[in-house]
């Protein structure tokens, strides 16, 4: 028996719209990162800032058993999807184009309606399903993936949109009355376990001469100010991202927040722009736009429904 929910269609959409935001931001900075550290390194050391400050928070809140979640399995279970999704997203990148990576993450959002759909969580209407098809439409018109000979590599990203869509209706049906804050430090301790264990591999097994010295790869680096500046600006804005989109899949139906993560390719277009002068083509435009339609046509479908809904 789950607790009883008020949903805030309009607070969930802000907040997934704003995480999305912070989150093109943050992979921007890890991209301007370049040959610096490895994922295994960035991890590291950006969970050693982000754990403190997310636990000190629970504390000044609620003391020591604010830092304990209600329901430790699901919280467990929650992180280790989203951890699984970045590792599989990040093993895909060197053997596959960066744009076939993206198109099999984004599909996400198809994901999340069918398993909520299939729980019996939330029923999608035939428009609603057009929607999110359409959504999907504009993210292969920004993306324009070629018709490349296909590899079990492909396999990769699309499996990591699935872990994504299972963590993200797993927080609405079992973590709903988890505090953001507890969810954001699961995930985050379980990204610090990941990279001291990762180092450790990679400190054992990793032959440099014989391997190429890849993000996964790579050993640990020595930083300069400007990169420990930048890791310490992706660790604070990872806790942002990591909190906003948990209580937007709290408080917001699975796959309403799910159509407006697309709205992190015109953010990423923005970002590119102002930061790696990378201008978007006219038809990337238009995919994005198609992609903004089909976020509002879903909200004022489920608005509507909504309505309909009160007595």
């Amino acid at each position: 028996m789950h607790p009883e929910r008020h949903d805030n269609r309009r607070q969930g959409v802000a907040l997934i719209v704003g995480s999305v935001c912070l989150l093109a931001l943050s992979d921007a900075l890890v991209k301007s990162l370049g040959a610096g550290p490895s994922l295994w390194q960035l991890l590291t050391l950006a969970s050693s800032i982000s754990i403190p400050l997310l636990a000190g928070c629970l504390l000044l809140r609620g003391g020591w058993r604010a830092l304990l979640p209600e329901r430790p399995g699901w919280v467990m279970l929650r992180s280790l999807l989203l951890l699984a999704m970045w590792l599989l997203f990040y093993a895909s990148l060197p053997l596959i184009p960066l744009a076939t990576a993206a198109v099999g993450i984004y599909t996400t959002p198809l994901f999340i309606a069918i398993l909520a759909s299939a729980i019996g969580e939330e029923r999608l209407t035939r428009g609603n399903w057009a929607a999110i098809g359409l959504g999907f439409g504009g993210v292969l018109l920004v993306l324009r993936p070629g018709l490349g000979v296909f590899s079990l590599a492909m396999t990769l990203p699309v499996a990591a949109a699935c872990c994504y869509a299972g963590a993200m209706v797993l927080t609405r049906r079992h973590c709903a009355s988890e505090r953001p804050l507890v969810l954001a430090l699961g995930l985050n301790l379980g990204f610090a376990l990941a990279g001291v264990a990762g180092s450790g591999l990679v400190a054992m097994w990793v032959d440099d001469q014989a391997l190429p010295r890849g993000f996964l790869s790579r050993s640990w680096q020595p930083l300069d100010l400007a990169e420990a500046a930048l890791i310490l600006l992706y660790a604070l804005l990872m806790v942002s991202v990591n909190t906003g989109v948990a209580r937007a899949y709290q408080i917001a139906p699975s796959s309403l927040v799910g159509t407006f993560d697309y709205a992190y390719l015109p953010f990423a277009a923005v970002w590119g722009a102002l930061w790696f002068d990378e201008v978007p083509d006219a038809t990337t435009w238009l995919g994005m736009t198609v992609i903004l339609i089909s976020g509002w046509l879903v909200l004022r479908r489920s608005g509507a429904r909504s309505r309909l809904a009160k007595p």
